[in-house]
């Protein structure tokens, strides 16, 4: 720092002048080049969160949809349709539980349940599998549809799915 300090001090009152409009310019620069670089981030990062937004409002209509079918009489059970869904979105290897449960439905007929876990799946899996349910046109229904995202990759979603067949108990 005393040589800085020495070589300027041998500069003339001109010289001195001329480097500190030089080092304020420099930092102006520097710092407007940040700026917009900053601006073009998060112009990205907004674009980036408007089409997650839209791709999660069409998988909670897809979900929707999926809640509204119509019973069918002679449909295959609930967990080859649910595994049959999972192989044709390329998920089958990621479910990690499918948990049947029967729930009572109203009069005689019964509403079978499944709840089924995915783990590591993206948001365009999780919008294959939907898919892959609302092209099953039977008595298949969606009773509830979760998401977490996992904390060290946010792009990978644990995802529980709760589907009925038959008549669901509401």
């Amino acid at each position: 720092m005393s040589t800085l300090a020495a070589w300027l001090a041998s500069r003339s009152d001109r010289e001195r002048r001329l480097l500190a409009v030089a080092a304020a310019a420099t930092l102006a620069v520097t710092i407007g080049a940040g700026a917009l670089a900053l601006h073009d981030d998060l112009a990205r990062l907004r674009a980036r969160a408007a089409a997650h937004e839209h791709e999660l409002a069409l998988v909670r209509r897809l979900a929707a949809t999926l809640g509204a079918a119509a019973p069918a009489a002679d449909a295959p059970s609930l967990v080859a349709r649910l595994e049959a869904a999972a192989a044709a979105a390329a998920v089958g290897e990621r479910v990690a539980a499918m948990t049947p449960t029967a729930a009572a439905g109203d009069g005689a007929s019964e509403a079978e349940r499944l709840e089924m876990r995915i783990a590591g799946a993206s948001l365009a899996e999780t919008v294959q599998l939907l898919h892959a349910l609302d092209a099953d046109a039977t008595d298949l229904g969606i009773a509830r549809l979760v998401m977490r995202k996992h904390p060290d990759d946010p792009t990978r979603f644990d995802v529980t799915l709760e589907a009925t067949s038959g008549v669901p108990s509401r």
